[in-house]
């Protein structure tokens, strides 16, 4: 039996035998009449954290509990780069983490800029996190392993930098997780560029993310 490549955070899914995508939605854009037939994930992002009243981001999040297909909520989090404003960023990244740990959900974090706010909240946090697109150092790095959080790893990998590859090289096997994001760069790519890295097999790598994937989301 073939082992699937996984790609646990994009914009762009093509679910097939050779590979389970986890899309990744925006809440607002998600048409409620949609039969989701494969595993995803969806929030309000940070970037649109202005665009809607508290009962409204409420009301959408109710819709989307009920999705039986629903793994995770995200991406959430927050990002000082953007213009929108920091402290509605925040209420909205409180909100969306109360409504994932209620419901028992992953939470996958966009962040940006922002880590010292973010590990307030992940010293506590009652959920899974995975950290998307992550390409940080290693103090960082150090100090995220210790709260237990899982990273996802996406195309930077291909040019990876001295400063970012030390940080890939601690992480331990069973909190990595490899996404695409809204790259057009193929997930096999990104693999075989970390299976060198790491100096394992392709399928060594494929087995170790697969069986994180089921212990993160279909614990026995």
């Amino acid at each position: 039996m073939k082992i699937p490549f996984i790609d646990i955070h994009t914009h762009h899914a093509l679910d097939s035998e050779e590979c389970i995508s986890i899309r990744s939605w925006f809440l607002q854009d998600i048409n409620w009449q949609n039969n989701f037939s494969v595993p995803f994930s969806a929030a309000i992002h940070p970037w649109h954290a202005t665009k809607f009243s508290t009962e409204q981001i409420s009301g959408m999040l109710l819709n989307l509990i009920k999705q039986p297909k629903l793994i995770a909520i995200g991406e959430i989090g927050l990002d000082k780069s953007c213009d929108v404003d920091y402290q509605i960023q925040k209420e909205l990244f409180e909100l969306q983490l109360r409504f994932a740990e209620d419901h028992q959900k992953p939470i996958i974090i966009h962040a940006v800029k922002s880590w010292n706010d973010l590990i307030v909240y992940l010293r506590r946090v009652k959920v899974p996190v995975i950290l998307h697109g992550y390409s940080e150092g290693i103090e960082l790095t150090k100090q995220l392993i210790d709260l237990g959080c899982y990273f996802s790893i996406g195309k930077l990998v291909l040019k990876i930098t001295p400063r970012f590859l030390k940080a890939f090289q601690i992480i331990p096997p069973a909190s990595l997780f490899l996404e695409t994001d809204d790259s057009n760069v193929n997930i096999c790519e990104i693999y075989q560029e970390v299976s060198k890295i790491l100096d394992i097999s392709l399928d060594e790598l494929k087995i170790q993310i697969n069986a994180n994937f089921k212990t993160l989301f279909y614990p026995l």
